[in-house]
């Protein structure tokens, strides 16, 4: 499989030899074979295609408020993504490490491991990504740190607010009580694992929240000002 852009043809340089003992039955396979060959090739290029045109939503850039309520489109490369999902990955982390210092007597009620697994495992299965890593921080009690992978970009972003839903639950009327767990981070990256979008939330303590961070404007998951 040739990657997309390559400017080398699809096939090259086929050659079929026939023996004068050769039976007609026995061509037959050859032909069909090699038509296989070409259909296969032919299969990968246009995966090829239609996987740059899905990666194009990665570099469109996020809306960047400037001074007199202009905005600027910002795109953002591999490199810069790299260190925003690095960036607020450790600012998750450093948060909930001092709220479960400020505030530890709060409680939540944690999903088992092995409902957090099966659901974790589900919604894979059911969206196309694969799990990279799932940690289970303890700062008091437990707050999943989960990475996925994927190629399927906007279809992974929409799924997304169901997906957490399942992940971590939500009872009440209230948006700041009734979390199962005190802090929960989920981070897509490509296929070549660059981050393109990160969901995060603390709940212990005071001046509970959360945030989320997408390196282009259509792989927000939540709407967002």
């Amino acid at each position: 499989m040739r990657r997309p852009g390559a400017s080398q043809p699809l096939v090259r340089n086929v050659t079929v030899h026939f023996s004068s003992g050769v039976s007609s039955l026995s061509m037959s396979l050859k032909w069909a074979a090699l038509t296989a060959l070409v259909v296969l090739v032919a299969g990968c290029g246009s995966q090829g295609r239609a996987l740059s045109q899905r990666r194009a939503v990665l570099y469109e850039g996020v809306g960047l408020r400037h001074p007199g309520t202009k905005v600027v489109n910002h795109r953002v490369n591999d490199a810069a993504a790299r260190r925003g999902g690095a960036r607020v990955r450790d600012q998750w982390e450093r948060e909930i490490r001092s709220r479960a210092i400020e505030s530890p007597r709060e409680h939540f009620a944690n999903l088992s491991l092995e409902t957090l697994k099966e659901r974790l495992a589900e919604a894979a299965r059911d969206h196309g990504f694969q799990i990279v890593a799932a940690k289970l921080l303890r700062p008091r009690q437990l707050a999943p740190e989960i990475t996925v992978r994927t190629t399927h970009y906007l279809a992974l972003t929409h799924a997304l607010p169901g997906i957490l839903r399942r992940l971590d639950p939500h009872i009440g009327h209230s948006d700041t009580h009734g979390w199962s767990y005190e802090g929960f981070y989920f981070e897509a990256q490509d296929e070549r694992g660059v981050p393109f979008l990160g969901v995060y939330n603390f709940w212990r303590g005071q001046h509970k929240g959360g945030g989320q961070w997408a390196r282009s404007e259509s792989l927000y998951p939540f709407p967002h000002g």
